[in-house]
């Protein structure tokens, strides 16, 4: 029995729909196979080797001038309790009578929960990269800060020249935003990725100088904002326009996400989106950006030896299921573990806009 209870929670948890990941799905995943990931905060693309004089060995490098720190993957570990009253309750699909209801109805409990705890825990995937994106910062409940020393000048704000003022220039804005990411981050594409909300999309919609940079009536094609088109869950593609020799694919992204209660964290209980309002970020083609995980302990491992209960997994989120036995009643708690870290490497290859509207 209970191995059909595994078998039958596993595949539903498996089945489930996601949570639109868009910022994250910009990063590659990489599997750890312990919890500890060491980086280079400063990209170090742009030096040369410099050539030494014939017979006298190898000359050093010192890199000691570039960040490097070591991160410890953050874990999350949400659990529910499923009681013997749930049980009372027969699955869509079974009658009282049915042989597997009872395996049935465990599973299908225990996936219930397993999965909302999932989508949650993807949250905050996207969550870090939205924070490691627009701030450079993940903090952590106990206040912990894991610092991608983002520099501020790739925090652009647009307060004294809003996009939806007569004064705004998005063309010269974005246009000098591709400039700074490739000088700084070393990088050679000319394709980028514009992110934005609705009322900042809108603002640079109506920008005058936005406009006159099509130069539709001169038969000169800069521009080709067209019908929204939802090409990945989430996020919608409103088309291309070109700055400079930049080519710049325009994207909206509206998700929100709901601050949790109970935990002493400012504005409880509100939606927030991941891309704040009137805040854009741009994004190279193929950025050197990573999404780890690390680890997860499996205490339901049977190694049939000493230290069974100590078995780490290379998982990106590991469902769980105990019995919890009191005085002849049970209940069973339910839950999801994982250990994401989502770094944004080339830290200085991506900019952010902020006030502009």
């Amino acid at each position: 029995m209970g191995d059909l209870i595994a078998k039958l929670s596993r595949v539903a948890f498996d089945k489930r729909k996601s949570p639109s990941m868009f910022l994250t799905n910009f990063f590659n995943k990489v599997q750890l196979d312990g919890i500890k990931v060491e980086l280079q905060s400063r990209t170090v693309k742009s030096i040369y080797s410099v050539d030494v004089k014939l017979g006298t060995g190898g000359r050093v490098m010192d890199f000691s001038k570039y960040d490097k720190k070591e991160y410890t993957v953050p874990e999350y570990n949400d659990y529910a309790v499923i009681t013997e009253e749930d049980m009372c309750k027969v699955p869509f699909g079974y009658n009282e009578y049915s042989d597997m209801r009872k395996a049935a109805t465990i599973a299908d409990r225990i996936a219930d929960k397993q999965i909302l705890i999932s989508d949650a825990q993807r949250r905050a995937e996207e969550k870090q990269a939205s924070d490691g994106l627009f701030t450079g910062v993940v903090t952590l409940a106990d206040k912990t800060k894991i610092e991608f020393n983002k520099k501020a000048t790739h925090t652009i704000d647009k307060a004294s020249a809003k996009w939806n003022s007569t004064n705004g220039n998005p063309v010269e804005d974005i246009k000098d935003a591709c400039k700074l990411c490739r000088d700084d981050g070393k990088i050679g594409t000319s394709l980028f990725h514009l992110i934005m909300e609705d009322d900042a999309f809108s603002a640079m919609l109506a920008n005058e100088k936005f406009v006159k940079n099509a130069d539709a009536q001169r038969g000169i094609d800069r521009t080709k904002i067209g019908i929204p088109e939802e090409m990945t869950p989430g996020a919608t593609f409103q088309g291309q326009f070109a700055v400079g020799s930049n080519k710049i694919n325009v994207w909206t992204y509206n998700e929100k996400y709901e601050i949790p209660t109970g935990y002493g964290f400012a504005n409880e209980g509100t939606e927030v989106g991941y891309i704040p309002r009137g805040c854009a970020v741009l994004i190279p083609d193929k950025p050197k950006f990573e999404r780890y995980y690390g680890a997860v302990n499996n205490v339901n491992a049977d190694t049939k030896a000493g230290g069974e209960k100590l078995n780490l997994e290379q998982v990106e989120q590991l469902p769980y299921a105990y019995d919890v036995v009191n005085h002849g009643s049970a209940i069973t708690e339910a839950g999801v573990k994982s250990r994401p870290l989502v770094v944004p490497v080339d830290v200085d290859s991506f900019a952010t806009f902020k006030n502009l509207v």
